[in-house]
């Protein structure tokens, strides 16, 4: 009897023992509920790709599991422990929702029970992948070195392709590099880093690693050009209507700003339009035409800000003015000493054309006749005239008349009638 109460007493001992070391177990190393953020896998995403399609999660791309432990193995419990993964195979079509799947891969012996994911869901968008080339460009920035500019750059390459959604790559306006040349003196080279640019020309950046360039960065080469004023020339070609003159071409602009090379620069110190782009042939008035200079500049040097420039080729129509001219008006040239010479009628009517501003000043004297009686006989002769009219000036017509050589009075009497008659019906024709 004692020894059956002793195996009792010692077997509730044991239970009481126990009972207080699962008391101090829990008290002082309690079981503790712990949530841990673990990445999410993606498992047979191929099943997408191979049909020529990418495909993003709709929203974060890992989740929180939550699992228990005892508190003193928590330190010991990291993301790593855990797997986190969705299998598109098992994707709902209609939804795009996938399960997701949590298994413990590490100190499975510290996790206390099953453990949970939140969300316990995921949707998946499905969209077509794009494949787009596009042209590199160039974005200039920053101000050279004063009176530097900007001439060629030049790329080792040209195009570039870019792989991702139709959603992203419909973002994308262009793609290229920014040069910074502030400050710049010099042609340089060197490498950038390719941009993405939008509709307004602005550089954003693309995050989502679905989208992969062929190529990240380029080479490039750049020139800088000096500057120089030069002026503009014009030559104007044709022939103004009958009764009109060409007096010349007029242009607000006088020079123009270019940039090249210095050793392309040098000894350049105007540009001529030529008369092929200017005429005033035909013209009654003034004709107005623009001409774009850069098409006239020589190789390797480009103009700055705008190339295109007005010009006014004037126009204007002419009047007549009749001089009278007497025999000492005549610059008499081969006369022999001591011989006469006369002429017949005693005034010759010269019809001069003109601008209004030039005729209302000339003289007899601006005409510059002569007469060359050097190869006249004695008695008379027909007389011809020749003219060095002024600048602007030309000479229509003139009366005819006859040079008396030596002192012959009868056959100048004879000869006067008829030549004056003649001289004041040729003299009125003129005018009219």
């Amino acid at each position: 009897m004692i020894k059956t109460n002793n195996l009792v007493l010692k077997i509730s001992s044991l239970a009481v023992a126990f009972l207080v070391w699962i008391i101090v177990v829990n008290v002082s190393n309690p079981i503790v509920t712990r949530n841990i953020s673990v990445p999410l896998n993606v498992v047979n995403a191929n099943i997408i790709t191979d049909a020529g399609k990418t495909y993003s999660l709709m929203g974060a791309n890992s989740v929180t599991v939550s699992y228990e432990v005892r508190s003193r193995d928590q330190s010991r419990i990291s993301a790593s422990d855990f797997n986190a993964s969705i299998d598109l195979g098992d994707m709902y079509d209609i939804t795009g929702a996938v399960p997701i799947a949590v298994e413990v891969v590490n100190n499975k012996d510290l996790i206390i029970g099953a453990v949970a994911s939140k969300p316990s869901i995921v949707r998946v968008s499905i969209e077509d992948l794009q494949r787009k080339e596009f042209t590199l460009t160039t974005k200039i920035t920053g101000t050279p070195s004063d009176g530097f500019s900007v001439g060629e750059v030049k790329l080792d390459k040209t195009n570039v392709v870019v792989t991702g959604p139709v959603s992203v790559i419909g973002q994308i306006s262009q793609i290229g590099v920014e040069i910074d040349v502030t400050g710049l003196d010099s042609d340089e080279s060197g490498r950038a880093e390719l941009k993405y640019f939008d509709a307004n020309g602005n550089a954003f950046v693309i995050s989502d690693n679905r989208v992969s360039k062929s190529f990240d960065n380029v080479g490039y080469s750049l020139v800088m050009l000096n500057g120089r004023t030069l002026a503009l020339n014009f030559d104007v070609g044709g022939t103004a209507a009958q009764g009109y003159k060409f007096t010349g071409a007029e242009s607000t602009t006088k020079s123009i700003q270019v940039r090249g090379q210095p050793e392309v620069l040098e000894g350049l110190d105007s540009i001529t339009v030529p008369a092929s782009a200017l005429s005033v042939e035909g013209a009654t008035g003034d004709v107005n035409i623009t001409v774009d200079i850069k098409n006239f500049l020589p190789a390797n040097v480009t103009a700055v800000g705008d190339t295109k420039v007005n010009v006014t080729l004037k126009v204007e129509a002419l009047d007549k003015k009749s001089l009278t001219l007497t025999v000492n008006d005549l610059n008499i040239v081969g006369a022999k000493p001591g011989v006469a010479t006369n002429i017949v009628p005693e005034k010759i009517t010269v019809v001069v054309s003109g601008l209004s501003a030039n005729l209302e000043s000339v003289t007899n004297t601006d005409l510059k006749a002569t007469l060359d009686v050097s190869e006249m006989n004695s008695g008379s002769n027909t007389g011809s005239l020749k003219f060095e009219p002024a600048t602007g000036l030309s000479v229509d017509s003139y009366t005819p008349f006859e040079v008396i050589i030596g002192n012959h009075t009868s056959e100048k009497n004879e000869t006067t009638t008829a030549a004056e008659q003649s001289s004041m019906e040729t003299a009125a024709s003129a005018e009219n």
